[in-house]
């Protein structure tokens, strides 16, 4: 069979050391994208946070103050409820302050391991990449003279060296039982996700009705004491739903960065040549 591809010329371009080269600058550049982004995600969770600790902590004092007579008396009488009801409301507030602080904590904490996750990943691709480049250098400097021989065709391909069927199926299970278990976290984070800010938002008013007559009047009668006890109960409210938000705020920004960080893994791993048993 007479080889009719064109013969390499003294001087000739190394095709091989182009393609590599071009090889090299894709991967730069996919490596700067890359880099572009986790930065952004990084930036957005940290702004995430950040909020997440201006809003974390609920206070169930603040002034109360009025520029004309009636409502400096007004003031005094809140001041003085207020006073009155600290053995009601301080412990909620208490309570609702220790979850904060350790739900804000947590996530602190979780940032933190991605983002030494995110360094280990990417010395193991640099420690990869080498290895894989020097092992190029070496394979291109033993074989400088040397050329790929003919691919054999479907013919020439003998069929008692092909593996069978069984052997196929037998590597298969093996590499399949090595495999780890598909759970699909990133559809349970965004479950979780959904979930939260369904709940996110704290409502300090709700129906309150009542069947008998008995029950009508002391329906009547808290719903007076709430319309009253709106200035003390609401602030309370919205600040819990700031931190509310900035928690929410802080999980869809980790989501991310999860999500940006199985990907990377993923496609490591898909990069990586595949090991012979």
């Amino acid at each position: 069979m007479t080889d009719n591809r064109p013969q390499p010329v003294d001087g000739a371009p190394d095709v091989a050391a182009i393609l590599e080269q071009l090889r090299a600058a894709v991967r730069a550049q996919h490596e700067a994208r890359r880099q572009i982004g986790d930065d952004t995600l990084h930036r957005a969770l940290q702004r995430s946070l950040d909020d997440l600790e201006i809003t974390r902590v609920v206070s169930a004092h603040w002034p109360l103050i009025g520029r004309t007579l009636p409502q400096k008396v007004m003031a005094l009488i809140n001041k003085i409820v207020r006073r009155y009801l600290r053995w009601y409301i301080n412990p909620i507030v208490e309570q609702q302050n220790a979850f904060n602080d350790a739900a804000a904590r947590t996530l602190r904490l979780l940032a933190e391991a991605y983002q030494e996750l995110a360094h280990q990943v990417a010395e193991q691709q640099e420690t990869e990449t080498q290895t894989r480049n020097k092992g190029n250098e070496t394979q291109g400097d033993n074989g400088a003279n040397e050329r790929a021989p003919e691919e054999h065709s479907a013919a020439e391909i003998d069929p008692a060296s092909a593996p069978n069927h069984a052997d196929l199926m037998a590597q298969v299970r093996e590499r399949a039982a090595s495999e780890p278990p598909a759970r699909f976290i990133e559809l349970e984070l965004l479950d979780a996700l959904n979930h939260a800010q369904s709940r996110q938002t704290v409502t300090a008013h709700w129906t309150l009705t009542g069947r008998t007559v008995a029950e009508k009047v002391i329906a009547l009668h808290n719903r007076v004491v709430r319309q009253y006890l709106r200035w003390l109960i609401n602030p309370i409210v919205e600040q819990q739903n700031a931190a509310n938000e900035a928690l929410t705020a802080a999980l869809r920004a980790l989501i991310r960065v999860d999500a940006a960080s199985r990907a990377e893994i993923a496609a490591f791993r898909a990069s990586r040549p595949a090991v012979r048993r």
